[in-house]
């Protein structure tokens, strides 16, 4: 395996993945589900995550990441293609059980290759190679943006399909070079959590702060809807957000080598009060558009911070551990109910009274938080 090819399925992966949830909620909307029942099917979505992941994760280790996620993406994009023909909302609950089984470990095990790949090929590390993760999304979703203001919506889910399959074709291995690589997860004990107080309170701020999250995660997109933009709006918002990503992942571990991790984190927090505050106080769609080039620093700049700040919580380097606690809590439990609030709130105060809302609960998690490193900070200085 080339980097070329590892560049490219990361390309044609997140392409993929961006076509049809950039717009997902969209179609949903435009077919009539409730913002409840909206909410419900993202929370079923983001809750799958924290079982399905280290499930695949076995199957990989024992079978290998390459033909692991083959068999993933190749199910997915049967599953996606059908996906947009399923309009009722009790048989879409069903359905999507069978689609996130397959969908969610595509992330994880595409980043778990990248890893392997880099550590024999020096050339290369892990964020050179997941920045075209971020491109393709960027790239997706300005495209899509222009092709569905003159195409049915309903198009996104066959689009989508086409690119997880393309990407199958990069996933070959010359015979020669032919290597297996393997992500080798370590779980974490009940017991060993239990006795690390300082990791279950930041173990317990990932899971509000993934909640507090949800409405930039998941719903901007009909954010967007209610203030009337088009398509191309919306895929302009995402592409916005994705090219923003790229330089902030670089900028932020250069800031958590100088300041830490904990002021990093702070750092990311109080950019998301003031994305959420513009978003509510000044609901302009040029504004938020402008507003939505902060994504790198309230997303990249979190995710360097949680990952080095659990890393050294877990004093013997476990990685895959450290990945699986900040996907589980802030992408997985913390999502999901983020988005069954959303989706209530959303058919009371619309999505503009959503963000003004969770606008006051992410200032209570910055000021717990900022105490609660304070406090850590003092008693570690009294027991010098």
């Amino acid at each position: 395996m080339t980097g070329f090819r590892v560049k490219t399925i990361y390309i044609l992966l997140y392409m993929g993945f961006a076509i049809w949830k950039v717009y997902y909620n969209v179609y949903l909307d435009e077919n009539d589900f409730t913002g409840a029942q909206i909410g419900v099917i993202n929370a079923l979505i983001q809750a799958m995550v924290v079982f399905i992941v280290p499930l695949w994760g076995v199957v990989a280790d024992k079978r290998g990441i390459r033909p692991t996620l083959r068999l993933a993406v190749f199910v997915s994009a049967i599953l996606v293609a059908i996906l947009g023909n399923v309009l009722n909302f009790w048989w879409l609950l069903f359905y999507i059980l069978f689609l996130t089984f397959f969908i969610h470990p595509i992330g994880p095990l595409t980043d778990a290759l990248a890893v392997e790949y880099a550590k024999v090929n020096s050339k290369y590390n892990y964020g050179n190679l997941r920045l075209w993760g971020s491109f393709g999304w960027g790239l997706a979703s300005i495209l899509a943006g222009i092709m569905f203001v003159h195409l049915q919506l309903k198009l996104i889910f066959p689009v989508s399909a086409g690119l997880f399959l393309l990407s199958i074709f990069f996933f070959s291995i010359p015979r020669k070079r032919k290597k297996i690589y393997r992500p080798h997860f370590q779980p974490i004990s009940i017991k060993e959590l239990s006795r690390n107080h300082g990791l279950l309170v930041f173990l317990g701020i990932l899971f509000f702060y993934g909640i507090a999250c949800s409405p930039i995660n998941a719903y901007i997109n009909l954010y967007f809807a209610e203030l009337d933009a088009g398509n191309f709006i919306i895929g302009t918002a995402y592409a916005i957000q994705s090219v923003s990503e790229l330089p902030f992942f670089i900028i932020g571990n250069i800031l958590l080598r100088k300041f830490g991790a904990q002021r990093v984190i702070l750092v990311a927090m109080f950019f998301m009060i003031v994305r959420l505050f513009i978003y509510g106080v000044v609901p302009d769609i040029t504004l938020a558009l402008i507003t939505g080039a902060l994504q790198g620093i309230t997303l990249s700049f979190f995710l360097v911070g949680a990952v080095d700040y659990i890393h050294k919580q877990l004093p013997d380097g476990r990685n895959a551990t450290a990945q699986s606690l900040l996907w589980g809590l802030y992408f997985g439990i913390g999502h999901m109910v983020g988005n069954l609030i959303i989706g209530i709130l959303k058919d009371y105060v619309g999505m503009i009274g959503v963000m003004n809302y969770f606008n006051v609960f992410v200032l209570a998690i910055f000021l717990f938080t900022f105490s609660y490193f304070q406090w850590q900070k003092k008693h570690r200085t009294s027991k010098i």
